[in-house]
């Protein structure tokens, strides 16, 4: 047996196993402190901090009077932390009951293990108070923004629509977020053991909301906008249909509407059957052939050009014409027509030859000078320019169907825009939605003026085309008749187009009916187009489309405030019903007493308008004209002294039996 050792070895033995212990803590605390001290700081920091990112309410939209269209709330949304739900499955059925959704699909969120689970995000007041009164443990309700459009459908296409987490996602909320949203920022907040926040330092101020955005809408023209082209989509049996409203002089939007349209408090979902067809805004993203509304343009050319004048002559080929291997119809039968009249009764032929005289690097310019083939830069995503092949690619039937609006692709807004350089007397400005953008404080972020892209025609040739056009819906056997207005000159195209099958590349029988116009047509306030697709009845733009026109044009004309022109002087005024007849001996006795009268004002009562303008302007007359349709009044009354300033006013009625005595 081993004698035990000396104390003195049994002490040092325990004080080196104290030491060395001593030393690992010693080598812990400098690996807890020094070397792993700041990852650990931090990862405490995240067990006991909260950083919270706080999203300001979006800015409202309003229309150009101040009319709220978009504006964010704040409503309750739903959520469960399944930790502390525990086992209350007998309850799920009236929480699902409460909330509107699948007892499965709650269920599956409540049984889960994560922390924090929404069940419904943004729900009504009445789920999230049927909610509370089930008082389950583990449930909550928080409050979030949430956009609200209070006019529900109306604008659809302009405001588009917001995701849940407050996202632009269609529309001018989606290419105005950054502006609309406002800058979210983070706070800091205290955790519990249980995970809780607390506001130690009390509860933060939310972020001031997003930029307040001016709109050049006008709500009650694009309310009755949309109206009137759902009826008219409706009555033509149609697939849909895109009409806009501008002001010629500046560009503005005063209505943009589609059909079929959507609500964007409830947008519905992507895979949704025909989601794409109700969220598409076809007025700036379905390029069309726009058939003879497009012989307005080719006329500004040639007149431009000076290659035609109204007066000059066309031979119509009897309603068929032959081009190289194609052949060139006509709707009906034509033989002579002056070009005034090849616009009026809508000649493809006619059409044809003007463009030949033309040539098709002129005529390729003046499309591009119009606008077309490149996008406006409207404030909306999606624009697409259209097609418009270079002129190097035309065949020799392409300079024949451009001249009528086939083989060219064109957007409702760029086919607005063309006719408003029509109506401002010859200048191309640029289409805008958005007037301002203003900060809380009122801080100017954008704005938008007017802006002249370029000169297109001169005001002369610009007043001559719109002559032409008024022809076309003024004059009896115009095309566009059926858009004409009691108390207002009215000047526009109708278009009748085929579609091509996108599959076959080939012309289908599905057509497009089109009207295009401005009003009133001395004094352009607004330009109007109205586009029916897959008409169901007629296919003709003058048949389903100038109806919805004129209906839109009337309302939008009181809406603005525009006055009937009124003649200032007293005017002679066209009988009733017929005059009596003289008996031989009064007509002799007529004749004797105005033997000696000296030259006398003429009568142009019940003259059309055509037929007054030409007489009074081949007697040097200087004419105004109000109204459309016959000559009902006139001042000088007939019969009256000349004078040498030769000024004429002449008041005109659809009807001349109608005319007050």
């Amino acid at each position: 047996m081993t004698p035990p050792g000396p104390p003195q070895a049994r002490m040092l033995a325990v004080a080196g196993v104290f030491a060395g212990l001593l030393a690992l803590i010693v080598l812990r605390a400098v690996d807890l402190t020094v070397l792993r001290g700041p990852e650990l700081a931090r990862l405490a920091a995240l067990q006991h901090r909260a950083r919270i990112e706080l999203t300001p309410h979006r800015g409202p939209i309003v229309d150009r009077h101040g009319e709220a269209l978009a504006l964010s709330v704040d409503v309750p949304s739903v959520y469960v932390r399944p930790r502390e739900f525990g086992r209350q499955d007998a309850r799920l059925a009236a929480l699902a009951a409460a909330l509107h959704l699948p007892l499965r699909a709650v269920r599956g969120k409540a049984a889960g293990t994560q922390g924090f689970v929404w069940l419904k995000r943004q729900v009504p007041p009445h789920e999230a108070e049927a909610v509370a009164r089930l008082g389950l443990k583990g449930v909550y309700t928080v409050r979030e923004g949430r956009r609200f459009y209070p006019h529900n459908g109306l604008a659809a296409h302009v405001l588009g629509f917001v995701g849940l987490d407050s996202q632009g996602l269609e529309g001018l909320e989606r290419r105005l977020d950054p502006v609309i949203r406002g800058q979210p920022h983070d706070i800091e907040a205290d955790r519990d053991g249980r995970r809780q926040v607390i506001f130690t330092a009390g509860v933060p101020a939310p972020p001031a909301q997003g930029s307040r955005v001016e709109l050049t809408i006008d709500a009650g023209i694009q309310d009755v906008t949309e109206r009137e082209l759902a009826a008219g989509v409706a009555a033509a049996k149609a697939a849909g249909g895109a009409a806009l409203v501008l002001d010629p002089s500046t560009g503005e939007v005063l209505a943009l509407a589609n059909v079929p349209t959507f609500d964007p408090n409830q947008p519905g979902r992507r895979h949704d059957r025909g989601w794409r067809d109700r969220v598409r805004n076809r007025a700036i993203t379905d390029p069309y052939e726009p058939g003879s509304t497009f012989k307005a343009i080719l006329a500004a050319a040639a007149i431009e050009e000076r290659v035609v004048k109204p007066t000059d002559m066309f031979f119509c080929e009897n309603g068929r014409y032959q081009v190289g291997r194609w052949r060139i119809h006509d709707a009906h039968r034509h033989g002579w027509l002056s070009f005034a009249q090849v616009i009026q009764y809508s000649s493809n032929i006619g059409a044809t030859k003007v463009a030949e005289r033309l040539g098709a690097e002129r005529y390729y310019r003046y499309l591009r000078a119009f606008g077309f083939g490149a996008r406006t830069g409207i404030e909306l995503p999606g624009e697409t320019p259209g097609i418009l092949r270079p002129v190097e690619r035309w065949a020799r039937i392409d300079l024949a169907t451009h001249s009528f609006g086939q083989g060219v692709s064109v957007t409702p807004l760029q086919m607005a825009a063309a006719f408003a350089a029509i109506a401002n007397g010859g200048l191309l400005v640029r289409p805008y939605l958005v007037r301002r953008v203003l900060t809380l404080e009122g801080d100017v972020v954008l704005a938008n003026e007017p802006a002249v892209v370029r000169r297109v025609v001169s005001a002369r040739t610009a007043a001559t085309v719109t002559e032409l056009l008024r022809r076309a819906v003024e004059e009896k056997g115009g095309t566009g008749e059926k858009a004409r207005l009691d108390d207002f000159p009215v000047a526009g195209k109708t278009g009748t187009a085929q579609k091509v099958n996108l599959h076959t590349g080939t012309y289908s029988s599905k057509r497009i009916g089109s009207f295009v116009g401005f009003v009133p047509a001395d004094r352009p306030r607004v330009v109007i187009l109205v586009l029916i697709d897959e008409p169901g009845v007629s296919s003709y733009g003058g048949v389903v489309a100038a109806p919805v026109f004129r209906a839109i044009a009337g309302t939008v004309l009181k809406r603005l405030g525009v006055e009937s022109p009124a003649l200032p002087l007293r005017m002679a005024s066209a009988p009733a019903g017929p005059a009596p007849r003289k008996t031989p001996a009064l007509a002799r006795t007529a004749r004797t007493a105005a033997a000696p009268a000296e030259p006398s004002t003429p009568s142009f009562l019940g003259l059309s308008r055509r037929e007054a303008l030409t007489r009074a302007y081949a007697a040097g007359w200087d004419v105004q004209v109000s109204g459309v349709g016959y000559v009902s009044e006139q001042s000088p009354p007939p019969g009256a002294p000349l004078v040498p300033e030769r000024r004429l006013a002449l008041r005109l009625v659809p009807d001349p039996g109608t005319a007050s005595p």
